[in-house]
């Protein structure tokens, strides 16, 4: 048997595959192994169960030198850097890096369209096969992930954003002189056709080669503007309150015999927004509630309407293809028209407080206060003065912006009070118990008194944030979900996406007011929900949303018991949003026998 063994390795030595003499070797003994190995089993095997027993396993016997053991290398544990990776892994589409090509001759156009036509794109089957309305922009991150970017072919990319985390690292690099997208219509109507240095303080964009300098303009200005903001709401605090019973006095004469208002409810919602904004920016009583013939030649009325129609305007300009950017088309003219009367009679108020307090300080008139603490009045008086053109760009923003954000708001939140009769009833109830009677003496802590009013509004307003999405300009790199995202980017964070997300929020979907009186509410991220901004733009008129919203509730439900009994409403994908649908709202009286 072994001379069969030496018979194997000498041939496997003619074959002479490379092996060195040291290999022939170690080979040689190994097979050699194995045959004395086999032999001495076999051995063994004839044995008797006590001579088995005291013979060493031949196991054991293995010399070491034929498998020598493997040289055991102890592992070192050494911190590695992060895999960053480049921005074109960003995912998205792929459709559109194919019409990348043409961006060159396309820059004209515009970029916000893109996130439209791509939701559309993705929605189209849908549309055409189930006939269902386009879904949000969520679809985005179930299929890409968190980060999406959007390869646009007629402008800058866009990376679109829906983690709170995320979203807190691009607020913490804006600095104190943010630079976010704007409305391009309303910009370019006040720079080309205005002519206005300052762009406003909603809609000022800022070109890098004068960051610097016009960020300190913005940031002065709007210092001038927030503390006489504040204290025109606190001035005018009884007039809002009054405001806010012509309103249920109004409801109470148009409801029909299902007690609701026939006439379009946001529409009234919207005169009793711009009633009271009148109070607190101009110091004039508006009376647009109680104005049946809204095309009447009064200012006010014709304020109104202008109003109406420029919003109405700007929503068909930043929608879609900015064709206007190119020639003149029908939603520019109107546009221009009508922000052109907004701007004339915003400054005629203007020019009125101008000269009124230049005939005060020539005749040695002496100054009650309240002249001086009035909006208008006090950015002409303050250290920092503005002249009245910047004056009437901002009443417009104000105006533009604030009545029809508190619009929508106080809008949804009346039909979330109507559809959830469980909140409406506890809501009441502290009505009942802490305010029954609104009076001087505890309308100006209304909202100190009423927790669970403040947390139904904060949930209306984390369910649908007027504005859904907030838009920056990268200062600088960000690296978010391991992607460099450069400088430049246009950042859209979808907040909206965001705060209705069970990752988020325990059932998110549903409104619980509850959710924020809990211990542990604070939990919550920061940045899942904010729906009047963060940071150095933070809206300006947060305590005017809130306290107007919060008187106009508590006088409905001191009157009414609201009821909605038709098909759930969404808000729409404006840049403002607005209810879809009539908001078909029972107002029934207290005390009606209907309600047993």
């Amino acid at each position: 048997m072994l001379l069969k063994q030496f018979r194997y390795v000498s041939h496997f030595r003619k074959l002479n595959f490379g092996y060195s003499q040291r290999s022939y070797y170690v080979l040689g003994r190994a097979v050699m192994f194995q045959a004395v190995k086999a032999q001495e089993i076999s051995n063994i095997n004839v044995l008797s169960s006590e001579e088995r027993s005291s013979i060493t396993d031949p196991s054991e016997q293995i010399p070491s030198e034929i498998f020598p053991a493997a040289r055991v290398v102890p592992m070192v544990l050494t911190h590695k850097e992060p895999v960053v990776l480049p921005f074109d892994d960003v995912p998205g589409p792929k459709s559109l890096k194919y019409l990348s090509n043409i961006r060159s001759y396309l820059t004209e156009i515009g970029t916000q369209f893109t996130a439209s036509i791509l939701t559309f794109g993705l929605n189209i089957g849908t549309i055409i096969s189930q006939r269902k309305p386009l879904k949000n922009l969520s679809v985005l991150f179930d299929e890409y992930g968190p980060v999406v970017r959007f390869v646009s072919p007629v402008g800058r990319d866009i990376v679109l954003l829906n983690n709170p985390d995320h979203i807190q690292k691009v607020f913490a690099l804006e600095g104190d002189y943010p630079v976010r997208s704007t409305l391009d219509s309303l910009e370019k109507y006040r720079t080309v056709h205005r002519n206005h240095v300052f762009g406003g303080l909603y809609t000022v964009r800022y070109l890098p080669h004068y960051l610097y300098s016009h960020g300190q303009d913005w940031a002065r200005q709007r210092t001038v503007v927030f503390s006489p903001l504040h204290n025109a709401v606190v001035q005018h605090i009884h007039g809002i309150n009054d405001v806010c019973e012509n309103f249920t006095q109004k409801v109470y004469n148009l409801r029909n015999y299902q007690d609701e208002v026939p006439r379009d409810l946001f529409k009234e919602l919207h005169k009793w927004t711009f009633d009271c904004m009148g109070l607190i920016l101009f110091s004039k009583k508006f009376t647009m509630l109680e104005t049946e013939l809204v095309y009447s030649q009064c200012d006010m009325s014709w304020l109104y309407h202008s109003l109406e129609k420029a919003t109405e305007a700007i929503i068909k300009c930043e929608s879609g293809l900015h064709l206007w950017k190119l020639f003149t088309t029908p939603a520019w003219s109107s546009l221009v028209k009508y922000c052109d009367s907004l701007d004339n009679l915003i400054g005629k108020h203007v020019l009125e407080a101008e000269q009124q307090l230049s005939f005060r300080a020539k005749n040695n008139v002496e100054d009650t206060g309240y002249l001086s603490n009035t909006l208008i009045n006090a950015m002409l008086l303050g250290q920092e003065k503005m002249n009245p053109e910047d004056i009437s760009t901002v009443i417009m923003d104000m105006l533009l912006i604030g009545v029809n954000t508190i619009t929508s708001s106080m809008s949804f939140l009346l039909y979330n009070l109507a559809k959830y009769q469980r909140a409406q009833k506890q809501l009441y109830q502290e009505i009942e118990q802490r305010v029954p009677n609104v009076t001087t003496q505890n309308i100006t802590n209304i909202r100190d008194q009423t927790p669970y009013l403040q947390a139904c509004i904060k949930e209306t307003l984390r369910l649908v944030p007027p504005i859904p999405v907030l838009t920056r300009i990268l200062p600088k790199n960000i690296i978010l979900d391991k992607y460099n995202i450069p400088r430049g980017t246009l950042i859209i964070m979808s907040t909206q996406d965001a705060s209705i997300k069970d990752s988020n929020y325990d059932d998110a979907m549903t409104f619980n007011p509850e959710r924020w009186l809990k211990a542990d509410a604070n939990e919550y991220h920061a940045f899942a929900s904010i729906p009047f901004g963060y940071g150095s733009r933070k809206c300006l008129g947060q305590n005017i949303a809130e306290t107007m919203m919060s008187l106009l509730t508590i006088r409905i439900l001191q009157k009414y018991k609201l009821e909605y009994h038709y098909g759930d409403i969404h808000p729409t994908r404006t840049f403002i949003v607005r209810p879809n649908k009539h908001l078909k709202i029972r107002f029934v009286d207290r005390g009606d026998t209907r309600q047993c």
